[in-house]
């Protein structure tokens, strides 16, 4: 008959010699639930055993958001890793200094709680326990901070020899700074000059852990030479194709070391996506080929009306003259159902007058709607932004868009346009705008920009509804006459 000693002994062993088994334990202990285990869980472990045995010491894992990467690179990776060697050091660092935070808030807690203490007996210093700091009797313990946050002081590892911790990278962007080229410059920039030298030693590993969201993303950077360095890359899209070799894939990853993953074709997950999904997760191509695909397109494509250089420009545009009118525009959609569209509700507004005129794009309320649904969206927009007017297009049936919004309550000037021309040519002058550098984006329009950078007139197969209602808000504010593309009708 075995004793508690003896079984949390051999829990123990099991933990050291298994990281999955550490991470399936202190799941269960930390949130009472099952970890729901699947092969790409196993790859992923195997290969940060790799990391602790001193076999990989730059690594890249590009893996689908909410695919327990950070459990298991990040929070199970410093406690296991400080469990294999009570002194060894962990800088993790996030685009987020509040998310870097709870993950080493997270790392901590599992240290502390009876059942690792049970099996790693250790003290935390009463002197450096928090959230951002936290050390061991023995030495070990983790900084955490944001990318772009204070790093000096500090540096992962020992100069010691063997296992001695490592500087964890996970998601050093966020998917809504995307298209600024300053941030991710910025991350870029960084890496080089201050994260890179918060090494112990040169050996000392670091850990990327991300989804792809840009191509000039700091793993497509580092991939493609920016630390000079050779990275091992595990590659893990929400589709597994082994058709194509990795060398044909990613011609330009020159300073990839590609892992074999090993997995079948077919979904990476089927738990968390399969082919019911398919539709949803890959209705907007950009956002699916780089964060779940793990391949971002460059953008720019030939006879696309808006580049990453023009959405780049508009992000960093400021606008200093005053405000002289706000539109709200909505590009209705007559049903409410799975497979209809969303309806496009853009605000935007004008500022000065005349040819030195400038335009700004202030929120996205777009969404999947009833008729009454999108009718109180746009009032909430209406008078959240303090708007002038409503414009309304009608090729759905302006009598219906109207006592739609009318019936919701709404007592404003309301703008209807019909779209007698093709998307081409009413989006083409707008375009023109972002063009001149006349228009500046504010706030979370990472859908709407998607949808911007897609939009390719000559292959486009669908009405880009966000990307509509945007071109009506903009029209109405900066071609008020329609230039031929709309025939505008206010109503009192």
């Amino acid at each position: 008959m075995t004793t508690v000693e003896q079984r949390n002994y051999a829990r123990k062993i099991e933990c050291e010699e298994d990281g999955l088994y550490f991470s399936r334990y202190f799941f269960k202990q930390r949130t009472g639930g099952k970890m729901i285990v699947a092969p790409h869980h196993e790859v992923i472990q195997r290969t940060l055993d790799r990391v602790i045995d001193g076999e990989i010491n730059r690594l890249i894992i590009n893996v689908p958001p909410g695919y327990t990467k950070t459990e298991l690179a990040t929070i199970n990776m410093m406690g296991r890793g400080i469990a294999l060697n009570n002194r060894a050091r962990f800088m993790h660092l996030s685009y987020s200094h509040n998310l870097a935070l709870l993950n080493s808030s997270t790392a901590r807690g599992v240290i502390k709680s009876s059942a690792y203490q049970s099996m790693w007996p250790m003290k935390l210093r009463d002197d450096a326990d928090s959230k951002a700091m936290w050390w061991n009797e023995f030495g070990g313990g983790v900084y955490a901070s944001s990318a772009a946050g204070q790093v000096t002081g500090f540096r992962a590892g020992h100069m010691e020899p063997g296992w001695q911790g490592a500087l964890i990278i996970d998601d050093p962007v966020k998917p809504d700074d995307a298209f600024s080229e300053v941030v991710r410059d910025g991350v870029n920039n960084r890496f080089n000059e201050t994260i890179k030298s918060r090494l112990a030693i040169e050996t000392t590993p670091m850990i990327v852990i991300m989804q792809r969201i840009h191509y000039n993303d700091l793993s497509g950077y580092l991939l493609r030479g920016g630390s000079g360095e050779k990275w091992h890359h595990l590659n893990l899209p929400v589709i597994i194709d082994n058709t194509l070799p990795y060398e044909v894939l990613y011609p330009e990853n020159t300073h990839a070391i590609p892992i074999d993953h090993g997995l079948d074709d077919g979904w990476l997950w089927p738990f968390k996506h399969n082919e019911s999904h398919r539709v949803a997760l890959f209705s907007h191509r950009r956002s699916a080929e780089a964060q779940y695909m793990q391949r971002p397109r460059r953008f720019n494509e030939e006879g696309a009306l808006w580049n990453e250089a023009m959405i780049a420009a508009a992000h960093e545009l400021q606008i200093e003259l005053d405000r002289t009118r706000t539109v709200v525009a909505i590009d209705p959609q007559a049903s409410n159902s799975d497979e209809s569209d969303e309806t496009g509700i853009s605000v935007a507004s004008a500022y000065g007058a005349g040819d030195k005129a400038l335009f700004s794009v202030d929120a996205d309320y777009s969404g999947k709607f009833s008729p009454a649904g999108w009718a109180k969206k746009a009032i909430f927009a209406y008078e959240t932004h303090n708007a002038d007017s409503i414009v309304i297009e009608t090729n759905q049936g302006g009598d219906m868009a109207e006592d739609t919004l009318k019936n919701a309550g709404f007592k404003g000037r309301i703008i209807r346009v019909h779209a007698n021309k093709g998307k081409f040519a009413r989006a083409e002058p707008i375009s023109a705008l972002y063009e001149q550098g006349r228009v500046a984006h504010s706030g979370n329009l990472y859908t709407l920009e998607n949808q911007m950078m897609e939009y390719v007139p000559t292959t486009a197969k669908k009405s880009p509804d966000r990307l509509d209602a945007t071109v009506y808000a903009l029209t109405a504010l900066a071609l008020p006459q329609a230039l031929g593309m709309m025939i505008p009708k206010r109503l009192r």
